[in-house]
């Protein structure tokens, strides 16, 4: 096989994405039978199986899972090409990771600007922990993140620095507690060591009274009055209380938001992460007016 069929890929890659042949034939406006042809056709060209069929569902192989790498970024430079020889506005999809504490502060601002000067491409975002996203990049799962760095062993490149800032809910005064309870992201979190380190440095006792998964949910635990946070200072809500040395609690370290970026990212990521270095660069007036 000496050239890769598109429209076989972007099968593929439909498969991948609507988590099945059904949903993945509607999306592309064919009948299931004619994407599953299609993509039996294309594992015959191959040689290779790129798909495991059972009662659960389609999942990648190994060789599936390089193959959609590749048509990802095959489709993204076909996408770009016919975009440029069109003249006109780039269009495509683009696939974005963050935590999600992240998305108020930063993808607020950015996406109207963004939807304004780009709106033929399509966006979908994925939250989770920085330390799950890096790998997602470098498997070309999505296509850029905005991560929290791991100071430690920083990759990608250095947006902005951010305070790591101590809160509680007005009207409350966990703080007071020993062991000081607190409501913190999960194991993994890149903001969490230093919250610890921090506090047994002065040797102040503490204990993990909530683990959520999203911001959402360390709020609530925050806004009962049963627990203290630490978070980016551009995720807090300006109604809580901002703590510190008078309260009892040490000084926080800053953390750095880094963008991190598949190395062949298409036309509409890169245009994206231009967005994101603009709204980032704007400084904390540009934030809090979003």
């Amino acid at each position: 096989m000496r050239h890769l069929d598109t429209e076989s890929l972007g099968m593929l890659i439909a498969i991948v994405d609507s988590g099945g042949f059904t949903a993945a034939a509607e999306r592309v406006g064919r009948t299931q039978s004619a994407v599953s042809a299609r993509i039996a056709q294309l594992e015959e060209s191959l040689g290779v199986r790129l798909l495991e069929r059972s009662r659960r569902g389609v999942a990648l192989t190994e060789s599936g899972e390089r193959l959609v790498a590749h048509a990802r970024r095959l489709l993204a430079y076909e996408s770009e090409a016919l975009s440029d020889l069109k003249g006109g506005t780039p269009e495509g999809s683009v696939r974005l990771g963050m935590p999600d504490d992240y998305v108020d502060a930063y993808f607020t601002p950015a996406i109207a600007r963004f939807a304004a000067a780009y709106p033929r491409i399509e966006i979908s975002i994925r939250c989770d922990l920085s330390k799950a996203l890096e790998p997602e990049v470098e498997r070309g799962h999505i296509d850029l993140a905005l991560i929290t760095r791991d100071l430690a062993r920083p990759t990608g490149e250095l947006l902005k620095r951010e305070k790591l800032i101590w809160l509680a809910a007005r009207g409350h005064r966990p703080e007071r507690n020993d062991p000081l309870p607190l409501a913190l992201c999960p194991t993994g979190c890149r903001a969490r060591p230093h919250i610890a380190a921090a506090l047994d440095t002065v040797g102040r006792a503490w204990r993990v009274a909530c683990t959520a998964t999203s911001q959402a949910g360390i709020n609530a635990a925050v806004e009962t009055g049963l627990c203290v946070t630490a978070m980016p200072e551009c995720a807090a809500p300006p109604e809580w209380r901002r703590l510190g040395h008078a309260d009892g609690l040490p000084p926080l370290p800053d953390i750095e938001v880094g963008l991190v970026m598949a190395p062949a990212a298409s036309a509409a990521a890169r245009r994206l992460a231009e967005t994101l270095r603009a709204a980032l660069s704007d400084g904390p007036a540009a934030v809090e007016a979003a």
